[in-house]
């Protein structure tokens, strides 16, 4: 279930026709109709200067992933970490044959130094 959207000054909430929502930079969504009654680059809510950005389905998935129920939010990312991680273990396996490898060489030809220096003596 995704997280309802509402303007932080007003409340209303989307229908249809629906003014537009924006973000912003503060963290704070707010309709068209109440964004146009307030003050360019300043939050009606916090009255901090802020940047505003139009929510749309264009907008960023990062920005869209702050409206996204948790349960969705967990079922993309834990496909994305379960990539990640079979990566990673495919990289680490291959490093660690790679030095096994080595270990057998350089303990054969330790055996091999040993056994020399044994017939010298």
């Amino acid at each position: 279930m995704a997280v309802p959207i509402f303007c932080n000054v007003c409340f209303l909430e989307p229908r249809k026709p629906t003014p537009q929502f924006s973000l912003t930079s503060c963290g704070h969504v707010i309709c068209e109709i109440c964004l146009q009654k307030g003050k360019k680059d300043e939050c009606l809510v916090c009255r901090t200067p802020c940047r505003t950005l139009v929510l749309s389905k264009q907008t960023s998935p990062d920005i869209q992933s702050l409206f996204m129920g948790i349960d969705t939010l967990c079922k993309k990312y834990s496909k994305e970490i379960t990539q990640i991680l079979e990566f990673q273990e495919k990289h680490r396996k291959h490093l660690l044959a790679y030095h096994k490898q080595k270990t057998v060489k350089l303990e054969e030809a330790l055996k091999k130094a040993t056994q020399q220096m044994h017939q010298i003596q």
